[in-house]
């Protein structure tokens, strides 16, 4: 009985194909068979006012993001794990000229937006130091990488996002400056 059935489909199918292969595709009914035209109003997307909050701030932060583009420093790509040196600016604010050079290895990345940051980890006279820098600070001036996977020394690639449990080690393993 399904067989039945089916061939009676199939055949219903093929004529009513037969019909439509003499109509053409613009006077079909059909929206996925017409030809778009230029001349026809292309229709906004709907935004949600639920959503749309959401969409401008994501707007607002890319447009802040682009004004405080600094090619010095975001078109450097550093990795975690790599040993990094930046000038920033020591006191003063913005129009200060007296700098500093921070060096040390990035432990990790936290990507935010704006927010966006990166750890730093040194050790200065015997002390480790680590640091949250923010990325997109008006107070970095500089980022040069001195050296590719520091950590482990170019002999395998840095497979983690976050090196934390390179505080647990020697001071010696992180250790960058040269005193």
């Amino acid at each position: 009985k399904r067989q039945t059935h089916q061939r009676e489909f199939v055949a219903c199918l093929s004529s009513d194909m037969k019909v439509a292969e003499g109509v053409s595709r613009e006077d079909m009914p059909f929206h996925h068979f017409r030809v778009s035209t230029d001349t026809e109003k292309k229709h906004k997307k709907f935004e949600s006012p639920r959503k749309r909050a959401n969409k401008m701030m994501t707007r607002i932060t890319k447009e802040s993001q682009e004004r405080r583009h600094k090619p010095e420093v975001h078109d450097v790509k550093f990795r975690v794990g790599d040993a990094i040196e930046l000038t920033m600016i020591e006191q003063g604010g913005v129009n200060s000229n007296e700098t500093e050079k921070n060096r040390g290895v990035v432990l990790g990345m936290d990507k935010r937006g704006l927010g966006t940051g990166f750890y730093l980890r040194d050790v200065v006279f015997g002390e480790p130091i680590d640091r949250k820098i923010p990325l997109y600070s008006p107070l970095i001036k500089d980022i040069k990488v001195l050296e590719e996977n520091f950590v482990f020394k170019k002999k395998r690639k840095v497979k983690r996002a976050k090196l934390y449990y390179l505080r647990d080690r020697l001071p010696q393993e992180t250790r960058v400056t040269k005193w």
